[in-house]
């Protein structure tokens, strides 16, 4: 009787389920739910210290959530299935990416961000105050190294129509009107030890040169229609660099990488990223990619040539010249060679090795350009050599398979090239293996049995075989 009584119960409940989920304003309840869950969030809010709650009329700012873990310690960013909205009657309006564009009139406005069962609120003031002038670089001190860059919210002080002050970032319909001008302390000449650049409403502060500066902030007042100009604003850059040197952009592992055995195949590129190791003020060390403010340099244009990537995280390499061997250069510091403002701008990049001059470190690299006849691939499963056409039996079930593929060339010189553009990895057995998006050369172990990947590159096959145990 319990027995077909629990039966029953089982099945209302399933079809109240399928009812329910009949519904879509419920079924997208239900994943939203599902969603803060397996992100393991029991609560939303917008981040400290990060988050306007005052800014001007025709103007806009982008807000953004974080969530809080089940630990009540850790926060994630959340950037999916955010329902933005902002209280009714409002003149100003939010989009679903969070920007706030706040109308032409002042107003209180309340804007509620809803991420499945979960919400939270923000009043933001829209304010008629009008910008005048720049008064801070930032809200705190940046403390910055030669050849590092830095986020700065700059801080203006906004005029009222009663004589009132308003201290206050500065919003995004003033923030790409500044120009910045920079002075070396020590003579109050130019200096070329900092730039300011504000892109996409964002600016950045960027140190080449250790040393004291003074910056300047230049902008139209709203309020009065002068032209006006901050205080001295000064910045101090650090010389905590201790190491310089060159790796493979493909590296993970700024710490122990290196460009030993590293090569371009003729009329081929490759991709390499300046690090530098830097002292923090608790002592410790750490490594970072500092490419985009270093200053570069080849021996010889007609063996190779240099072009930084689109974001400048990397320097790309392009071998012309077989048989030869391109010397490559990266300093941080001040450099012996006169470059002009707009070189900083876009990227130092210089037709001859790069010399240090004072407080500056230099890396070089030697790399051959050698001949694209590739004679023969090896190939490495999880870090374990496999063989051409012969079953590599494993010991144990890994989650994931992973290739590394290197080149062997007719003159003896080999290259990795898993992630080159032109290899193909297929996927003989989909039934036990499933490619990952996105990384061609991974694969998911979805059973066991007799995996076969076929590799081909540069007109030569390979065949993977790989036994996974039950």
């Amino acid at each position: 009787m319990y027995f077909k009584l629990s039966n029953s119960l089982i099945i209302s409940f399933l079809f109240l389920f399928l009812s329910a989920c009949s519904d879509s304003a419920t079924e997208e309840k239900l994943f939203n739910l599902f969603t803060s869950a397996s992100l393991d969030i029991i609560s939303i809010d917008f981040p400290a210290n990060s988050t306007e709650t005052l800014m001007s009329t025709n103007a806009f700012v982008d807000y953004t959530i974080e969530g809080l873990k089940s630990n009540t310690v850790d926060t994630v960013p959340v950037t999916e299935n955010i329902i933005w909205s902002i209280s009714s009657g409002a003149a100003s309006t939010i989009n679903q990416n969070g920007r706030l564009s706040s109308g032409n009139v002042a107003e209180l406005v309340t804007i509620t961000a809803q991420f499945g069962h979960l919400s939270q609120t923000l009043d933001v003031t829209i304010s008629s105050a009008k910008f005048d002038q720049v008064v801070k670089l930032n809200e705190s001190t940046v403390q910055i190294n030669m050849c590092q860059d830095k986020t700065i919210i700059p801080i203006g002080r906004y005029l009222n129509e009663d004589g009132s002050e308003e201290i206050r970032p500065v919003d995004s319909s003033v923030i790409n009107t500044i120009s910045w001008d920079i002075t070396n302390q020590e003579d109050n000449t130019a200096s070329q030890r900092l730039l300011v650049n504000t892109q996409n409403n964002i600016t950045r502060l960027q140190a080449f040169e250790n040393g004291d500066v003074i910056i300047r902030a230049t902008a139209t007042s709203l309020a009065t229609g002068n032209v006006t100009t901050s205080i001295d604003l000064n910045q101090k850059i650090d010389n905590n660099l201790t190491a310089l040197k060159l790796c493979p952009a493909s590296t993970t592992d700024l710490t122990n990488c290196s460009m030993n055995n590293a090569d371009i195949v003729v009329n081929n590129s490759v991709a390499i990223k300046a690090i530098g190791s830097y002292q923090a003020t608790d002592g410790s060390s750490y490594n970072e990619n500092i490419s985009a403010n270093s200053k570069w340099g080849i021996d010889n244009t007609s063996i190779a040539t240099l072009a930084f990537s689109a974001d400048r995280s990397q320097m790309v390499v392009s071998g012309l010249l077989v048989n030869t061997t391109a010397i490559l250069s990266s300093a941080c510091g001040k450099i012996q060679q006169s470059i002009t403002d707009d070189e900083l701008n876009t990227g130092v990049i210089l037709s001859t090795p790069v010399s240090c001059d004072t407080n500056c470190l230099l890396a070089t690299a030697a790399i051959p350009i050698v001949d694209e006849a590739v004679i023969s691939l090896t190939v490495k499963a999880n870090n374990i050599n496999v063989n051409n056409n012969i079953e590599t039996p494993l010991t144990t079930r890994p989650l994931k398979i992973t290739l590394n593929v290197t080149a062997v060339y007719s003159n003896n010189a080999d290259r990795d090239v898993t992630s080159e553009s032109d290899i193909i990895y297929s996927n003989q057995t989909p039934s036990i293996i499933t490619q990952v998006t996105g990384t061609p050369n991974e694969f998911n172990v979805n059973t066991s049995g007799t995996a076969r990947i076929q590799i081909i590159y540069a007109g030569q096959l390979f065949n993977v075989i790989i036994k996974i145990p039950i």
